[in-house]
């Protein structure tokens, strides 16, 4: 056993805040800081304040100028000479380095390559060969992957010991996410939402292709087509656009989507709907699906998303076998239509998503710790 006295965190891109994983970096960051210990995060881009706010020490390193393969080549280099300056007892890698204590894997990125483009990831695909080189050499003392849907496929794949995986689901903020917080009312105002109309969220960080949009815009066509209820589609996160738009607008459908850019308060986006939908190609785990359920929303995902293996109970109803247009408009249909559904559903699904928040998993990752022989 040993104690840590001092902890380095790499990540490569911790500019933006608002993503999966550099939340789960600065959730890190916080329950390092708060336990006495010097708490570094490495990146080659970084907002300052946020890691000082978090508790943290940022370290920014020299960002190889032309983009690709060999800038995250020469990210690796950079990091391996700030853990030999700074001397860590403990460095967390989140799947840009080879050789760190606890390894974070947060995408299965040949198992959602296949799924997306019905082929094999290219060879010289830059963050495939990284991940390939991570997981091959196993230069690791635990691997830590956000599903039990991810563990099995590292194993298969690239044969990693059962012995060295640690399946833990990231944590989500219940004080952020939860029935009261968001500002319903304010939101659907602004957006020109009325009462009587039934939201459909469709929120996420981004790349809409990944999160299979186009699946949600040919069900809400045909939904349209067999319910009178008046529904609206709220798209929320950062990507092109031009292509949905178009496929909107054929389908006479643009009075009925609007898109929204990625904000801080998205909980005001969870607020402003009544039922949120991801029905992602595959989702490694989808902290959406979480923050959705912790405002008390009714979702609808796919078997293919991590987070779907902690929904229980009727919500189990809801998770999508086959992904296809008339599944999803069938089960959209039942929902909005059944408005007494949607509340028992949202109820339900926010006292289960608490057993899942910061407290609970902050102490699942003191318990990780202690069990690999990290003392703290």
């Amino acid at each position: 056993m040993r104690s840590m006295s001092k902890v380095l965190i790499s990540q490569k891109d911790l500019h933006a805040t608002k993503s999966g994983v550099p939340r789960i970096v600065h959730q890190q960051l916080r329950f390092f800081s708060s336990q006495g210990h010097e708490a570094y995060a490495i990146a080659e881009r970084i907002d300052k304040q946020a890691v000082h706010a978090s508790g943290g020490m940022p370290y920014k390193t020299f960002r190889w100028p032309i983009s690709g393969y060999y800038r995250r080549i020469n990210y690796q280099k950079r990091v391996a000479k700030a853990v030999k300056k700074l001397k860590p007892e403990l460095v967390i890698g989140h799947g840009d380095i080879v050789e760190q204590d606890i390894c974070y894997i947060h995408n299965c990125v040949h198992l959602a390559y296949r799924l997306i483009n019905g082929k094999d990831i290219p060879d010289d695909h830059e963050v495939g060969r990284i991940h390939a080189e991570i997981l091959t050499k196993q230069k690791f003392k635990v691997l830590v992957c956000n599903s039990q849907m991810m563990k099995n496929d590292l194993m298969d794949r690239f044969g990693v010991p059962e012995a060295m995986i640690e399946v833990l689901y990231p944590m989500y903020s219940s004080e952020k996410f939860n029935p009261e917080s968001g500002n319903r009312e304010g939101k659907r105002a602004e957006l020109g939402l009325k009462n009587e109309e039934v939201v459909i969220g469709f929120i996420t960080s981004g790349n809409f292709k990944k999160r299979n949009l186009s699946l949600v815009i040919e069900a809400v066509s045909k939904l349209k087509k067999i319910s009178s209820v008046p529904i609206k589609v709220l798209v929320a996160g950062k990507d092109k656009t031009e292509k949905y738009q178009e496929r909107i607008d054929a389908l006479e459908m643009a009075q009925d989507f609007i898109f929204l850019p990625s904000i801080d308060r998205v909980e005001d986006y969870y607020a402003a709907s009544d039922i949120f939908v991801l029905p992602a190609h595959i989702e490694e785990f989808g902290l959406s699906i979480m923050e959705a359920m912790g405002c008390g929303k009714a979702v609808i995902t796919t078997n293919m998303t991590g987070a779907s293996e902690l929904i229980e109970g009727e919500s189990r109803n809801f998770i999508l076998k086959e992904s296809s247009v008339d599944e999803l408009s069938t089960k959209l249909q039942q929902l909005v239509e059944s408005p007494e559904l949607v509340s028992s559903l949202g109820i339900f699904n926010s006292k289960v998503a608490i057993k899942h928040s910061r407290v609970s998993k902050e102490r699942d990752f003191g318990h990780l710790l202690t069990k690999r022989g990290f003392r703290f």
